[in-house]
């Protein structure tokens, strides 16, 4: 956003009741669509002011700031006031954008897409990474009537594991998993898989 705009922003999140100080001189706001909102947008501040640079990101309409804090609670919330529009082609980066905000107990989850482009891939062992392509199950998504959920199949990264697991989507948002299977251990990445680029929907 331009100065004007990150200047109505962070007036706008000032005057809230848990507002956050961030230096307007120091602080970068910048936001993206999301395709499966009609109304919310993802919005982030970036406060240059301090070290290590702190962020905030938030789900808004313009008017209310849904702060994003690592659990689905946020998310919901704002699936609830803008009704979500899913559909076959938007469904995996709606999971994308909820996994990239929501810790698991165990840490963050990634779905693997392709295992050739996963991050930090040059960094694991040639038998590491043979071991990851054999294992790899591909994507795949359909919609179950009877349950009116799209469900989607796929391969995870997750606390330091490959596992194959099948994902239940409702039409309201809410995610589940309907089945976890191990393929593979001792895949740990050296850093967050979603520091490297801000991954929306």
């Amino acid at each position: 956003m331009n100065r004007e705009q990150a200047g109505r922003v962070l007036g706008q999140l000032s005057a809230r009741d848990d507002a956050i100080v961030f230096s307007r001189d120091a602080t970068e706001v910048s936001w993206r669509g999301l395709a499966f909102f009609s109304n919310y947008r993802l919005c982030r501040l970036t406060n240059y002011a301090t070290m290590p640079t702190f962020t905030m990101t938030y789900l808004t309409d313009g008017t209310e700031y849904i702060a994003l804090d690592g659990t689905a609670n946020p998310i919901y919330t704002a699936d609830e006031k803008d009704p979500l529009m899913l559909t076959e082609e938007n469904i995996l980066p709606y999971i994308e954008f909820f996994f990239s905000h929501v810790q698991g107990s165990e840490g963050e989850v990634f779905l693997v897409r392709d295992p050739h482009k996963m991050p930090f891939i040059n960094n694991f062992t040639d038998a590491q990474k043979q071991s990851i392509v054999q294992n790899f199950k591909p994507v795949n998504v359909q919609f179950d009537a009877a349950h009116n959920a799209y469900l989607v199949e796929a391969t995870l990264h997750y606390g330091g594991t490959l596992m194959d697991a099948s994902i239940a989507v409702m039409p309201d948002g809410k995610i589940s998993f309907e089945r976890q299977h191990l393929l593979l251990s001792g895949i740990h990445f050296p850093d967050s898989p979603y520091g490297r680029n801000w991954i929306e929907g």
